[in-house]
C-alpha cells in the first residue's frame, strides 16, 4: 500500500487532521497548573517508583508534571475494563456488549458514569501522595482539598470526552491513541537520560539492543494469532466447488494491553490503604508492616515480580471473556461450518476451550517476560529507569498496528467504491 496514495484520500486525511488536532489540544491543556501544587511536584516520587512510572503510562505520560490532566484516562480505561469483567456474571452487561447501537450507547454512558468516581480516588491518591511527602505545605484547608479532587477529576473526564471524539471521528481508539502519544514524546528525554547514566559503551549497545528487543516481543504479543481450520460443507464457492475451507483466528492475547492496566490499577489499592495505616493508625507493629508493604511498591523488581502474575491471571480471564468458546462453538455450527476432524456441538466447545486454554498460556508468558525484563535490564545496567517500559511497548506496538489496520479497511474501502462505480 502506498503512502502517497494514502495521503490522496480526503477521508484518511481528515481523520488524520482530527486526531493531531486533538492530540495538541490535550497536550496544551496538560500544561495547566493546579494551584497551589508545583508541577514538577511528583518527578522526584517517580524516578524511584516502578509503580508510578507504569501507572504514569495511563495518563498519557502526564503523571510527571502535576496539572488538570494529570490523572488521564485511567479512570475510564479501568471502568471499560470493570463492566466487562462483569458481562460474565451479569446476563443484562453481556447482552448489552453483543447488542446493537442503541445497546452500546448505553453501555458507554454507564461506563462514563463509573469513571467519575474511579476519578475521584485516584484523585485522592494523588492528594495523599503529595501530601505523605510534603509537598503541599504544612497546612492544608478542606477548600484546598476540594478544589484538588474536583480539577483533577475534571481532567479525567476531559481526557475521556477527548478519547472518545477521537474514537468517533479520528483514527484507531481514542484513548489507546492519547496514550501513545504520551509515551512518544517522554522517549527523546528519558534515552537521552539512560545515556548520560551509562558510562561504559558496552552498556549503551546493550541498551539499544534491549530496547529494540522489547519492541519486536511487542510486536510479536500484538500480532500472533493461532488459525483454527473450518470447513464450510453446504457452501459453494463461485468456482463452482462445494465445501471449501476458512480460519477462525485467535490471538495469543486477546484483551491487548488490559490486563496489565486493569492489574496496575488493581494493585493501586493496598497502596492506598497502606499508606493511610502508615500515617493515622497508632499501632507500631500495624504501622510495620503498613511501611514494609508500601516500600515493595518502591523495589522495582519485586513490583514487577507480582504484577507480572496479577497480569498473567488476568490474561486468561479476559481470553474467556472476549473468545467465548460456548458462543463460537454455536456460531461455527449456525454458519454451516465445523473444525476438520471434531464433531460439532459440545465437541467443538470442548475443542475450542482447550485450544483457547493453550494459545493463552502462550501469550500470558510473552506477556510476563515483557512485563518483567525491563526490571531485569535496570538491575543490570545500574540504571534508574529504561528509556521504554514493557508495558510501553505493547501499547506502542499495539495502538501502531491498530491505526494501520484502521487505514487500509479505509483505503481498500474507499477503492472498492471507487471501482464498483
Amino acid at each position: 500500500m502506498n503512502l502517497l496514495k494514502i495521503l490522496t484520500k480526503k477521508d484518511i486525511l481528515s481523520k488524520l487532521f482530527f486526531t493531531v488536532a486533538t492530540l495538541t489540544i490535550f497536550r496544551a491543556v496538560a500544561v495547566v497548573p493546579i494551584p497551589g501544587i508545583p508541577s514538577e511536584a511528583l518527578k522526584d516520587i517517580l524516578a524511584g517508583s516502578s509503580f508510578f512510572q507504569v501507572l504514569g503510562l495511563l495518563s498519557g505520560g502526564l503523571l510527571e508534571s502535576v496539572g488538570i490532566l494529570t490523572i488521564g484516562l485511567g479512570p475510564y480505561i479501568n471502568a471499560s475494563y470493570i463492566f466487562q469483567l462483569l458481562s460474565v456474571a451479569i446476563p443484562q452487561i453481556r447482552e448489552m456488549y453483543q447488542g446493537g447501537p442503541v445497546e452500546r450507547k448505553t453501555l458507554t454512558m454507564y461506563t462514563r458514569l463509573l469513571s467519575v468516581p474511579l476519578a475521584v480516588v485516584q484523585s485522592i491518591v494523588i492528594y495523599t501522595l503529595l501530601k505523605q511527602f510534603g509537598l503541599l505545605g504544612e497546612t492544608q484547608d478542606t477548600l484546598q482539598i476540594v478544589s484538588t479532587v474536583m480539577l483533577l477529576t475534571f481532567g479525567a473526564v476531559f481526557s475521556m470526552w477527548l478519547g472518545e471524539l477521537v474514537t468517533e471521528f479520528g483514527l484507531g481508539g481514542g484513548s489507546s491513541v492519547i496514550i501513545l502519544a504520551g509515551i512518544l514524546v517522554s522517549i527523546p528525554r528519558n534515552l537521552e537520560s539512560n545515556f548520560l547514566s551509562l558510562t561504559d559503551d558496552w552498556k549503551k549497545v546493550v541498551l539499544v539492543m534491549v530496547i529494540i528487543g522489547l519492541v519486536l516481543l511487542a510486536v510479536v504479543i500484538s500480532s500472533s494469532f493461532n488459525k483454527i481450520k473450518l470447513i464450510y460443507a453446504r457452501r459453494v464457492r463461485p468456482s463452482g466447488n462445494q465445501g471449501y475451507a476458512n480460519f477462525l483466528p485467535l490471538n495469543i492475547n486477546p484483551a491487548g494491553v488490559m490486563p496489565v492496566i486493569f492489574a496496575i490499577s488493581l494493585l493501586d489499592v493496598p497502596r492506598i490503604a497502606f499508606s493511610y495505616v502508615t500515617q493515622n493508625v497508632q499501632n507500631e507493629s500495624l504501622q510495620l508492616f503498613a511501611a514494609q508493604v508500601v516500600n515493595l511498591y518502591n523495589y522495582q523488581f519485586g513490583y514487577d515480580m507480582i504484577l507480572m502474575l496479577v497480569t498473567v491471571i488476568f490474561t486468561f480471564i479476559s481470553a474467556f471473556i472476549i473468545f467465548r468458546p460456548n458462543e463460537v462453538a454455536e456460531n461455527v455450527n449456525k454458519q454451516g461450518a465445523y473444525i476438520e476432524g471434531v464433531r460439532p456441538g459440545k465437541e467443538t466447545e470442548k475443542y475450542l476451550r482447550k485450544v483457547l486454554v493453550y494459545t493463552t498460556i502462550f501469550g500470558a508468558i510473552l506477556l510476563g517476560v515483557i512485563t518483567l525484563a525491563p526490571s531485569l535490564i535496570v538491575l543490570g545496567l545500574e540504571l534508574p529507569r529504561l528509556v521504554v517500559t514493557g508495558t510501553g511497548a505493547l501499547i506502542v506496538a499495539s495502538v501502531i498496528l491498530d491505526v494501520i489496520r484502521q487505514v487500509q479497511a479505509l483505503y481498500a474501502a474507499k477503492q472498492d467504491h471507487v471501482d464498483y462505480y
